[in-house]
């Protein structure tokens, strides 16, 4: 108790501000002491900002590097540059190839191609076949029980089309068209789909 009474007296004889008031001058001193943990504690809150800040980067890194979106005009350039074989469904004559993709994910990958039915320069019409390995994006339980060719399927009616679901060596298939028409219903989709069994 002596030694910090005499601390203190030393401190207020060589900074007499810090002693004005009386007891206004210890939290000054307490305030001085304080500083120094906190100048430790930027030094341990400055790791885990920059630690943060690389997670960050690194997540964003990882996920923009993780999703790949290639895009081919013809089915031969899709079929040559997927990593498995690409379904080549036979489709009506009114539609056209008109565009493929390849999408890698990070832990999977898909191909989709799809089918045009165009008039006068006019989209009428949009028919997909879709291969996927790992797939998560349809709901297999969806629509009713059905089948395509020997495999187990779900047909799933949506708001002016339709789509096939099914599972086969290990890849999820989907065929589905934008809407029905007159020369194109459900029966014609299932043709479609059936001709893609499990290429």
């Amino acid at each position: 108790m002596t030694r910090r009474l005499v601390v203190a007296a030393l401190a207020c004889s060589l900074v007499l501000s810090g002693c004005l008031g009386g007891s206004a001058g210890a939290p000054e001193t307490t305030t001085v002491s304080e500083t120094t943990t906190p100048e430790t504690a930027p030094a341990t809150v400055e790791t885990p900002t920059t630690d943060a800040a690389t997670t960050e980067v690194a997540t964003t890194r990882t996920t923009d590097a993780a999703p790949r979106h290639r895009t081919y005009e013809t089915p031969e350039a899709l079929a040559a540059n997927a990593s498995f074989s690409v379904p080549d469904p036979e489709v009506p004559s009114r539609f056209a190839f008109e565009s493929g993709i390849v999408m890698e994910l990070a832990d999977s990958e898909y191909v989709a191609a799809a089918y045009h039915d165009a008039e006068n320069g006019s989209l009428e019409n949009v028919l997909s076949a879709r291969k996927a390995e790992n797939e998560s994006a349809d709901d297999l339980t969806a629509g009713n029980a059905t089948t395509v060719g020997d495999h187990d399927a779900r047909y799933v009616a949506e708001d002016s089309g339709g789509k096939f679901l099914w599972e086969c060596d290990g890849y999820v298939y989907r065929v589905s068209v934008q809407q029905f028409t007159d020369e194109f219903g459900e029966a014609e989709l299932r043709a479609v789909a059936e001709s893609v069994a499990c290429e």
